[in-house]
């Protein structure tokens, strides 16, 4: 059985680190986990480096790759009539 990794992510620079602790965890290089997915070592970096520039898509098949999920939940129990979270900065 690997190592189990379960981390909060709030921004996408959090995720980068995340994903090459997973695909470490799993013992794959980038070179291998790219061939997996049928891509370049480089993509993989790149995808590591700056996951915000990746679709939701491309990161549901890495995730699926590296056998890891996303779990949404709230951090605190909204309250009716009150906004969900911060305001996005966009």
């Amino acid at each position: 059985m690997g190592t189990r990794i379960s981390a909060s992510i709030r921004t996408s620079g959090q995720l980068g680190p995340i994903l090459r602790q997973m695909r470490k965890a799993k013992g794959l290089s980038q070179a291998e986990l790219g061939s997996l997915l049928g891509l370049s070592q480089e993509r993989i970096s790149a995808i590591e480096s700056h996951p915000e520039r990746v679709t939701l898509d491309q990161l549901l098949t890495v995730l699926m790759k590296l056998d890891a999920e996303i779990i949404v939940g709230s951090r605190s129990a909204g309250l009716p009539g009150k906004p969900f979270g911060p305001k996005a900065p966009w």
